[in-house]
């Protein structure tokens, strides 16, 4: 019989960066989803006190009370009002840059009408 530790080295060694590729993808995409939750969190909140009367600096500062990354865009017609909450990220995962930009721009938006 021949030894078979060598054979399971090579085997992991070329399964490694595989292994190490998805974990940090899956990483990066639960850092997606729970920013994208905040956002839209934040985005209920903006609606929220955009109808108590409060004016763009007061929710732009309630906003970003706890993160100065996020950004607030309220734009009105006659209509609606439609306020937009986006942020940027950067990905971790080593070689995303290649195949993709350097940073996601995670947004959500929600339309109101103007009374």
């Amino acid at each position: 019989m021949r030894n078979k530790k060598g054979q399971a080295l090579v085997e992991f060694i070329i399964i490694l960066p595989i292994t190490l590729l998805l974990i940090f993808c899956v990483v990066d995409f639960g850092r997606v989803i729970t920013l994208k939750n905040d956002l839209e969190a934040a985005a209920s909140n903006a609606v929220t006190l955009y109808e108590n009367g409060n004016t763009l600096e007061e929710i732009n500062s309630i906003i970003n009370s706890n993160d100065n990354d996020i950004k607030l865009d309220v734009k009105t017609n006659d209509n609606y009002v439609t306020i937009n909450v986006s942020k940027r990220i950067k990905p971790i995962t080593p070689g995303l840059s290649y195949i993709s930009k350097d940073v996601f721009d995670v947004s959500t938006f929600r339309v109101i009408r103007n009374d």
